[in-house]
C-alpha cells in the first residue's frame, strides 16, 4: 500500500493485523460462516465495471495499472452522481474508540492520500490545504481532546485552540479543532478522470445497462446508447454503481439505502478574506478553487430526487450562518442555485459493500436455517457467483474509502494479499446483506 511513511507509525497503531493481510480470510474464525470467505480465483478474459464515479473509477485504475484491460459502463457521464461535488473533503472523521470504521477511515485515508499525491500534482484539480474540524458542540469536543490525548505524538492530527485554528485558517474562527494538516479538498472529476485516461481502460459513457446474466463461463452485460443496442462479454464485473446498484443483477433487490445531498458553490466578496484551509463542523466548507468555494451538505435519508432545490440551498446557507458567520456574510448569496445534488448508497451499519457476490436465491436455500437460529452453526458452502464483484455503497465517505476498496477488489480477483485486514474483510463483505435479510426475516424478490 502507498501510505505515506511519515504518518505509516499512526496508521498501523489504528490498524492492528494490517501488516499480516492475506488473500485468504480466516477460515477457522469463520468456518461456521462460510459466506464470509473467498471463492476461488478465476482466470480473467475480460472485466467490465459499472459505473464511473469515484468507486468505478479507482477500481478500474487498480485493476490497469497491473496490466489487466478494463471496459467502464457509466449510464451518465463521469461523476455525474454522488462523485459529482465541485469540492471533497479528505480527512477522517473517526471515532476515539477503535471501531471497524475507524480502522477503514484512517486506512483509507493514508492510502487515497498518496495514491492522491500520485495523481495529481498538488493544485491541478485539488487543494494541499489541510482541514480543520472545529469543536462546535460538546461532544465533537469531547471526541476531538480523547483522540488527541490519545495520541499525543500523532502526525495524522493534533489539537488547535481557538487562536492556533484562526492563525492556520487565516480568519477568525468560533472555536478550537482538530487539525489534520494532510487533508485536502479535491475535485473528484478531476481525480476521477486522470484515473480512467489509462491506456488499458475503455469508458463507455451514457450508455445504459438494460440486464446482466450468466450465459455458459461468461457474464453477458446488455446495453444501450444513444445509437444502438449491444452486448459485452466479460469474465469479472464489478458493480459500482453507488444508489443504482441495487436495480442490476446479482444484487437487484439488497436492501441499500438511499440518501439525498446536496451541496452549494458561491465566490467570495473581492474585499474579504477567505479561509486557507477546509473547515468542518455539521457540514463543510473548502477554500476557492476556480472561483467558487463549495460548502454542505444536506443529508435526506429515502429520498431520491437528484434536482438542485431552494429548500436544500437554505439549509445549507443556514448551517453556515451557524458555524461560521464571517464566510457566510461574505459569500455572494445573490445568485441563482448552485451546487451539486446527488442520491448517496449507504448500507443499514454505514460501511460499504466490497467484494465477491454470493447467489443470493441459493443462499436462502441453503442458509434457510439462520430464519430460526442467526447463530446457527453451517458448513455448506458458499454458491458463489463466479467473478461477481461489488465496490459500493460509501456514502459520504467515498473520497476515502472507496480507493482502498478498489485495492482489496483487484486483489481478490488476481489473488494478492488484500489491503484490508482481516476485520475489515469480514466486515465489509457483500453477503453480510442477505445473511441479514434472512435473520431479519425479510422477503427477498429472485431476479432472474
Amino acid at each position: 500500500m502507498l501510505i505515506q511513511p511519515h504518518v505509516y507509525e499512526q496508521w498501523v497503531q489504528f490498524n492492528p493485523g494490517i501488516v499480516c493481510t492475506s488473500t485468504t480470510p480466516i477460515y477457522s474464525e469463520f468456518r461456521y460462516k462460510p459466506w464470509l470467505t473467498l471463492p476461488d480465483l478465476l482466470p480473467i478474459k475480460s472485466v467490465v465495471v459499472i459505473g464511473a464515479g469515484i468507486a468505478g473509477a479507482a477500481t478500474a485504475f487498480a485493476l490497469a495499472k497491473r496490466g489487466i484491460a478494463v471496459t467502464v459502463i457509466e449510464q451518465h457521464t463521469i461523476a455525474s452522481a454522488a462523485s459529482g461535488n465541485h469540492l471533497g473533503l479528505l480527512y477522517a472523521k473517526i471515532s476515539a474508540h477503535a471501531t471497524v470504521q475507524t480502522e477503514l477511515l484512517l486506512a483509507g485515508y493514508g492510502y487515497s492520500r498518496a495514491l492522491l499525491s500520485n495523481c495529481l500534482p498538488a493544485g491541478q484539480g485539488w487543494l494541499d490545504c489541510g482541514v480543520i474540524h472545529l469543536n462546535y458542540n460538546s461532544k465533537e469536543q469531547q471526541r476531538n481532546m480523547l483522540l488527541a490525548n490519545q495520541n499525543p505524538q500523532s502526525k495524522l492530527f493534533h489539537a488547535v485552540t481557538q487562536e492556533e485554528a484562526s492563525q492556520i485558517a487565516g480568519i477568525d474562527l468560533p472555536h478550537s479543532g482538530l487539525w489534520w494538516p494532510y487533508g485536502a479538498a479535491i475535485n473528484p472529476l478531476s481525480w476521477i478522470q486522470n484515473m480512467l485516461r489509462h491506456p488499458l481502460i475503455q469508458v463507455l459513457t451514457t450508455t445504459k445497462v438494460n440486464a446482466i446474466c450468466r450465459q455458459k463461463d461468461l457474464w453477458q452485460i446488455d446495453c444501450q446508447n444513444q445509437l444502438e443496442a449491444f452486448s459485452l462479454n466479460a469474465s469479472h464485473i464489478v458493480i459500482c454503481a453507488g444508489a443504482e446498484s441495487n436495480f442490476l443483477y446479482p444484487v437487484a433487490g439488497w436492501p441499500l439505502h438511499k440518501i439525498r445531498g446536496q451541496t452549494t458553490t458561491a465566490s467570495i466578496k473581492q474585499e474579504a478574506v477567505q479561509p486557507h484551509c477546509a473547515l468542518s463542523a455539521n457540514s463543510y466548507i473548502t477554500p476557492q478553487w476556480r472561483d467558487k468555494l463549495c460548502f454542505g451538505a444536506t443529508f435526506h435519508p429515502n429520498q431520491t430526487n437528484d434536482d438542485l432545490t431552494s429548500e436544500d440551498e437554505k439549509e445549507n446557507w443556514q448551517q453556515l450562518r451557524q458555524w461560521m458567520p464571517y464566510l457566510a456574510a461574505n459569500l455572494d448569496s445573490d445568485i441563482p442555485l448552485q451546487g451539486h445534488a446527488a442520491i448517496r448508497c449507504d448500507a443499514y451499519d454505514h460501511l460499504p459493500v466490497v467484494g465477491p457476490i454470493g447467489d443470493t436465491s441459493a443462499m436462502f436455500k441453503y442458509y434457510a436455517q439462520l430464519r430460526m437460529d442467526k447463530n446457527y452453526p453451517l458448513t455448506q458452502p458458499c454458491p458463489w457467483l463466479p467473478g461477481a464483484f461489488i465496490n459500493t455503497a460509501h456514502g459520504s465517505r467515498g473520497l476515502i474509502t472507496a480507493p482502498l476498496c478498489a485495492e482489496a477488489i483487484a486483489a481478490s480477483i488476481l489473488g494478492l494479499p488484500s489491503p484490508l485486514s482481516v476485520r475489515l474483510q469480514q466486515a465489509l463483505h457483500p453477503n453480510r446483506l442477505p445473511i441479514r435479510m434472512l435473520t431479519h426475516h425479510q422477503s427477498f424478490t429472485f431476479a432472474e
